[in-house]
């Protein structure tokens, strides 16, 4: 290779080098850990559909490390700098012109998706790797057959690694083998890719209790990801930010994004007649389109992933009639990649994630008899990183103790709230590359003056980035307050910006407040000796489904937030 190739392709792996992360951070990278220690996929350890080899590769090195993430970690770095050459190797098979190899390949790595993911304990990295080795053998056997059996096992252990790449690498697969000129090499590739399948599959079936455990765990999956990642996820998603977010955030912001794609339409125009690269322009095809129809879009940045494959290579064929400007269009788009990642990648390099310094300084400050309620995104990171500490959701700790006054409870919260906050730097990156949670990790103490028991009407707690939280009443609810020897409680009550209607009045233990659209209202209600019950009642309620042109799938009747309950002693005269 020309020395040019070689500074390319080192120079974006030190990209990757200097963003490795000091600790543990997203919710998969927790689950993952976790399944290292004991591979449990029914309690997603990992999170399903269960990443058999990963967690088996994890293993294998975990006695090498001080614990699952650097283990996981260590993987990842090896991968990157394997994928990266398996890469080159797979775009230069398919392309027969070394340029367009390493352009390509530089190009994928250099994406801020990819250096916000390359090196961190998810399973992509490894599958990526595998990936790129299936495209080089795939390459390779449409003109050598023989090497159609590799290719078959190159495409079962990248779906072993990460199951979910069975959508990008199944077309891959039959699109290739019908470019196999050897009948024979077709049928041993198809069993060398079932006989890989197995080898992963088998431990993972009787991880989930046999044959009937792994299915009902497998529907039990399905049927969750089709109620959430293609239904709930997208309440309120327009379809052009959808587009967005699959297609133009993994390459950035539209400066860097924006020529990158252009690029890849020109390259897949002057490919239209290359036989060669058919397989891999399926596989881009087939996975962007299931992935903008199905998934997650807080997620569509790390899922695009195998679909930035196809548009780098494409990017690529266009790039390399440029010459030598080509490579300094690929020099100004890792400096511009680097700098619009790097608020995130260089907080992540250097200090500990939101959720590891939360939970460190709550393990310093906080009784071991305490009780963690957790919001519900951080309930992986509670099991794994405050094991001492008996740990439940925040509607079902507070419906079990908001009136055991004697109980210490701490609220371990995504976002911004109260004193104990640790934070990374907001930015455009965060916001645009990640789901958005853990940026900011707190905890809160919850003293029995703010403790109430929902009894009924009552949906479980949310909160904003910011930190703001609230709970959805129903059009009536009841609640029980402990008894504090207090003569009045405060109730704040909150209608959003965005309510369907002007207004709403609701009945407060018989008092009626009347509130308006984005007016927030505290209501003092009169408190007896013992434990009190305050019951609401609204006006006006309404389901989300149910509003005209919305996108919000939500099913729940609702009528008005209720932000916090205070109990107060009345001033004396």
């Amino acid at each position: 290779m020309r020395i040019s190739f070689w500074v390319a392709a080192a120079c974006v792996l030190a990209l990757h080098f200097v963003s490795i992360p000091l600790t543990i951070w997203e919710h998969d990278e927790v689950q993952f850990a976790m399944g290292v220690d004991r591979y449990e996929p029914l309690r997603h350890h990992p999170a399903p559909p269960g990443a058999p080899l990963f967690i088996g590769a994890a293993k294998l090195v975990r006695p090498l490390f001080p614990d699952a993430f650097h283990a996981l970690r260590a993987l990842n770095i090896v991968a990157t700098i394997a994928g990266l050459a398996a890469l080159i190797a797979a775009f230069g098979s398919l392309t027969r012109n070394r340029a367009t190899a390493t352009l390509g390949a530089c190009l994928f790595y250099a994406s801020p998706s990819m250096l916000v993911h390359g090196m961190t304990a998810f399973s992509d990295p490894g599958a990526i790797a595998l990936l790129a080795l299936a495209l080089w053998l795939g390459a390779k056997a449409q003109d050598e057959p023989r090497f159609a059996w590799g290719f078959a096992l190159a495409c079962a252990a990248s779906v072993g690694w990460r199951p979910q790449f069975a959508i990008a690498v199944l077309p891959l697969f039959f699109a290739t083998l019908v470019l196999v000129r050897n009948w024979r090499a077709r049928f041993v590739a198809l069993g060398a890719f079932t006989l890989g399948c197995l080898a992963w599959l088998v431990p993972l079936v009787m991880a989930t209790g046999g044959v009937a455990g792994f299915v009902q765990w497998l529907f039990g999956q399905a049927a969750y990801y089709a109620a959430h990642d293609a239904s709930l996820s997208r309440n309120g998603i327009s379809t052009s930010l959808l587009f967005f977010r699959f297609i133009a955030h993994p390459w950035g912001p539209k400066l860097l994004a924006f020529p990158v794609l252009v690029a890849a339409a020109i390259g897949a125009a002057l490919s239209l007649r290359a036989k060669r690269l058919l397989p891999l322009a399926i596989m881009g095809a087939v996975y962007l389109a299931f992935a903008l129809a199905t998934m997650d879009p807080a997620d569509a940045v790390r899922y695009a992933l195998p679909s930035l494959v196809a548009v780098a290579l494409f990017a690529a064929v266009a790039l390399t009639s440029l010459h030598h400007a080509a490579w300094l269009a690929l020099a100004a788009y890792a400096i511009g990649a680097y700098l619009y990642a790097s608020p995130l990648l260089r907080a992540r390099a250097h200090t500990p994630s939101p959720p590891v310094a939360a939970a460190a300084a709550l393990r310093a400050l906080v009784p071991r008899h305490s009780i963690v309620l957790y919001d519900l995104q951080l309930r992986p990171h509670a099991e794994y990183l405050l094991p001492e500490f008996p740990q439940m959701r925040i509607d079902e700790g507070l419906h079990r103790f908001g009136d055991r006054v004697d109980v210490p409870l701490f609220i371990y919260a995504d976002g911004a709230v109260g004193q104990h906050v640790y934070q990374w730097p907001d930015s455009d990156a965060y916001r645009k590359l990640t789901r958005g949670f853990y940026r900011a990790v707190s905890f809160v103490d919850v003293p029995p003056e703010r403790r109430y028991v929902a009894l009924s009407g009552v949906f479980a707690p949310e909160r904003s980035r910011t930190g703001q939280s609230w709970r959805w009443i129903s059009r009536a609810a009841t609640l029980r307050l402990p008894d504090l020897g207090t003569r009045t409680a405060v109730l704040t009550l909150r209608l959003p910006p965005e309510y369907p209607f002007d207004g709403n009045r609701i009945s407060v233990n018989g008092q009626l407040v009347a509130l308006r659209r984005g007016q927030q209202l505290d209501v003092a209600v009169p408190l007896a000796r013992g434990r009190n019950e305050i019951h609401l009642v609204a006006e006006r309620a309404f389901a989300p489904k149910d509003i005209p042109n919305s996108r919000n799938a939500d099913p729940r009747v609702l009528s008005v937030m209720l932000t916090h309950v205070v109990q107060r002693t009345a001033p004396t005269r």
